[in-house]
């Protein structure tokens, strides 16, 4: 096998089986759960889904390379609607009834996640030979996920396919229910994780649910559009950007090297010259010593002053505390007279009067 179809297969293999967009990105989970209870709904979502991935996703690679990301995605909005709108009335035309029980959810896959994150992540850095593999191969994997969890639905939930009678002996209408359809991806994500784990062991398909590369393929931040101006063309790529800067970077660097090689050079001259200025120095530290020994000499005059206000604070707190003294003593003495003075002293008649009371007891 040459190496042009290896890399074609290889990509066919990448996008649609180990980085599934429905088993492993856990991407336009929404319909097949709540909608693709038949094989006629889960042919409508498919033909849908798939249609506007490929054509948006091969305009993007020719036309919107050199716009800003964030003005690329009400691109994709407006390309969804215009290739929803024909879909629509094609099968409300063919299959009312379909249609109606579709509901919103064919609308709303003129916004699907899906989109975004292949244009934003594979489109915009790659030819259009790589991408419309990439498409192809990825909506060929969302569209068998869709048919296959549609009929399983129809079947075990309403025993008919394509709305034939298969005439089974039990039906589990749970099936029918949004939980019934997430069951059946996760029975199906373990048997294909299997299958990869045994014909490809070197892959991981759980490392496509990476949250990092998601967020980074979505719109920037409202802050940083509005803060620009309205220019939806870069100079450059988004990709020639950071390399242009690393380039710069590494230009600069020999050059920050070369002036902090002559600057060490100087700095070792500098220090190898032998310095003229000493005397004066050793003056300044003369005279340092001698003020610092003139305290010994000298009286010292300015410690004294906070000691004399010390004192004078310490006898003002004594007076103070003595005058408090003698105020409760004064007070105590004038409680006691006081007491003294209210007690009554016995009168002669009464004490007549409590000898009689005796007596007559």
């Amino acid at each position: 096998m040459s190496e042009r179809n290896r890399k074609i297969l290889d990509g066919i293999r990448n996008s649609a089986l180990i980085k599934n967009p429905v088993l492993f990105e856990a991407i336009g989970i929404a319909p097949i759960a709540a909608i693709a209870v038949s094989l006629k709904t889960a042919i409508i979502l498919a033909v849908a889904s798939c249609l506007e991935l490929v054509v948006i996703e091969l305009f993007t690679c020719l036309a919107l390379k050199k716009v800003k990301s964030y003005f690329r995605m009400p691109v994709y909005a407006a390309l969804g609607v215009l290739i929803n709108l024909p879909v629509f009335m094609f099968f409300s035309k063919f299959t009312p009834n379909e249609t109606l029980n579709v509901g919103i959810f064919l609308p709303l896959l003129a916004v699907n996640s899906l989109i975004a994150l292949h244009c934003e992540r594979f489109a915009v850095k790659n030819n259009f030979k790589d991408t419309f593999i990439d498409a192809i191969s990825a909506a060929g994997g969302y569209a068998f996920v869709l048919l296959l969890v549609g009929t399983a639905r129809e079947i075990l939930g309403s025993g008919t396919i394509y709305s034939v009678d298969l005439h089974l002996p039990v039906q589990l209408s749970g099936m029918l229910m949004p939980f019934g359809g997430l069951l059946l991806v996760g029975f199906l994500a373990a048997a294909v994780k299997a299958l990869i784990a045994k014909r490809y062991p070197e892959e991981k398909p759980e490392d496509a649910f990476r949250m990092q590369e998601i967020s980074e393929s979505h719109v920037g931040s409202f802050r940083a559009l509005a803060q620009t101006d309205f220019n939806p063309y870069d100079d450059a790529d988004d990709e020639e950007k950071p390399r242009a800067k690393r380039e710069k970077v590494k230009k600069e660097k020999p050059e920050k090297e070369k002036h902090g090689k002559e600057k060490a050079k100087k700095e070792k001259i500098k220090k190898e010259k032998p310095k003229k200025k000493e005397k004066p120095l050793k003056k300044a530290v003369h005279l340092d010593t001698k003020s610092e020994k003139a305290p010994e000499n000298t009286p010292v005059q300015a410690p004294e002053r906070p000691a004399r206000r010390a004192r004078h604070a310490e006898d003002d707190y004594l007076l103070e505390f003595d005058e408090m003294l003698s105020e409760l003593d004064s007070f105590k003495k004038k409680q006691e007279q006081s007491n003294t003075e209210e007690v009554p002293a016995e009168t002669p008649a009464s004490s007549e009067e409590t000898k009689q009371d005796g007596e007559e007891k």
